[in-house]
């Protein structure tokens, strides 16, 4: 069966910054172990950004809040009949060790490779276009002639360093996925509407499509509605809503 692919909208700022960090981190695992200068190039790119993120002064506090919250909001379904219990217990562990993990961290997260000389520079010079040529940086350009194996081994141990926010991230986003339920839904031309129950968590809404359609979902949501477009790529011009009937899944994640 093909993989559907899946637009989402997270509905606040922190949910926001879990999901670019999400895909920075699997962008520098891809290229992480690459043995060309360019895979060692993107992969410090990707590092950098992660430190940008995680440089924030309430980032870490509220990575802390989330962990308690997704905590507290499963506890109860310790009381609930029908739930598999062993699965729950193992979630509600790797909760508390990554916010015992985070609790013990009493340095800046990231610091290791904050403070590296290199990546400072390359900090400096990562808002310019092609700041980071040889002409520019011929440090960082010297650093890229070493082996494959030793570029690697660098990167690996700074990527591990990050574990203690990459762990608990994509469990948090895990978690909050699996909390909602992929229902069929149609959008009469390329267009859907629903009211938001304001009473509810909501944290994401993601919209399942079969790669095969030939659009692509734009999601807007606000306190009291949810708007889903779909629009189909034209080259060179601006993407048009479907004229059809859009089938597709949605689910609304709230924990």
């Amino acid at each position: 069966m093909t993989e559907p692919v899946f637009y989402e909208q997270p509905l606040n700022e922190r949910m926001r910054t879990y999901i670019r960090l999400e895909h920075l981190f699997r962008q520098a695992a891809y290229t992480l172990r690459g043995y060309s200068i360019w895979d060692s190039r993107a992969t410090l790119s990707s590092l950098i950004d992660i430190i940008d993120i995680l440089s924030r002064a309430d980032f870490k506090a509220d990575v802390l809040k989330e962990l308690e919250r997704q905590q507290n909001a499963l506890a109860p379904l310790q009381q609930r009949e029908g739930v598999n219990q062993e699965d729950l217990q193992r979630v509600l562990r790797e909760l508390r060790a990554a916010q015992e993990s985070l609790h013990a961290v009493t340095t800046q997260l990231g610091l290791q490779i904050r403070e590296d000389e290199l990546v400072s520079s390359l900090r400096q010079r990562h808002t310019v276009a092609g700041g980071d040529c040889a002409m520019d940086m011929p440090v960082y350009h010297l650093w890229l002639q070493q082996t494959p194996e030793q570029r690697i081994d660098i990167l690996e141990g700074w990527f591990k360093s990050l574990e203690l926010v990459h762990k608990p991230v994509s469990l948090m986003l895990g978690i909050i996925r699996e909390s909602g339920v992929l229902r069929p839904q149609q959008a009469p031309q390329g267009f859907y509407q629903q009211t938001m129950e304001t009473n509810l968590p909501l944290q994401i809404i993601r919209v399942a499509m079969d790669p095969a359609v030939p659009y692509f979902a734009e999601i807007s949501a606000g306190k009291h509605r949810m708007t889903i477009r779909f629009l189909r790529p034209q080259p060179g011009r601006r993407p048009v809503q479907a004229e059809e009937t859009v089938e597709f899944q949605m689910s609304c994640c709230v924990l």
